[in-house]
């Protein structure tokens, strides 16, 4: 991911006064704005694209991390097997 922009951090009552010209900056920069309420960050705004992708990339990690975690308890399978098992079905499936 991108580090985050220096600039790109503003204060909430100047979001609620610019609203439209915030969110023609997000569509053209694609950056994400860190929005702060008396001095700390509180919201972070994404363009809708960009959390897609970054949603896209939790999920892809999380079933790495669920693979990895199957090798190491040994609940794994050697790919010959699972495509015996496979062609089992298929000709099973092809006599009903």
């Amino acid at each position: 991911m991108e580090t985050l922009d220096i600039k790109n951090i503003k204060p909430l009552t100047d979001f609620r006064n610019h609203m439209k010209e915030y969110i023609n900056e997000l569509k053209v920069n694609k950056k994400p704005i860190i929005l702060t309420q008396h001095g700390k960050g509180t919201a972070v705004l994404l363009d809708a694209d960009k959390y897609q992708e970054l949603q896209d990339q939790i999920d892809f990690m999380r079933k790495v991390a669920l693979g990895l975690d199957d090798i190491k308890h040994n609940r794994v399978h050697p790919f010959s097997d699972a495509v015996q098992e496979m062609d089992q079905i298929i000709s099973q499936a092809e006599t009903k």
